[in-house]
């Protein structure tokens, strides 16, 4: 008897730590502080930039080789010029993140224009 009230107590304390646990996941986009949602936000840059870099390496791979219809150089050209553009805004709102800062809203929107641009020129515009 005494056993099975010791599984019986093991079992409640399982499920509690495993609701417990459930709780402590990554905090939705609502309930995020600012400083998270401007990390989170650095992130995405970050990332999209890199993938958008590689992309961009790619083609101009391509174009050397001479594989590239001259509809897809001239929006190989666009986006280089967009990334060249974006690099200094995405480090710049980085370094703001990594400091602690909160970035305006208008260094953000100005970046999101930049992918916008990009997605609009034919290139990826998520991650």
């Amino acid at each position: 008897m005494r056993k099975r009230a010791t599984w019986g107590i093991m079992a409640v304390l399982a499920v509690l730590v495993l609701a417990g646990c459930a709780t402590m996941g990554p905090t939705s986009p609502a309930t995020q502080t600012p400083q998270e949602r401007a990390k989170a936000q650095s992130l995405y840059f970050m990332g999209w930039y890199k993938a958008q870099f590689e992309d961009a390496a790619s083609m101009g791979a391509l174009a050397q080789a001479g594989k590239l219809s001259p509809g897809q150089v001239e929006v190989y050209r666009v986006k280089r010029k967009l990334l060249i553009k974006a690099k200094p805004l995405i480090e710049a709102y980085d370094t703001i993140v990594a400091g602690g800062g909160i970035p305006t809203a208008d260094r953000e929107q100005e970046i999101l224009n930049l992918i916008n641009e990009l997605a609009a020129a034919g290139g990826k515009a998520g991650v």
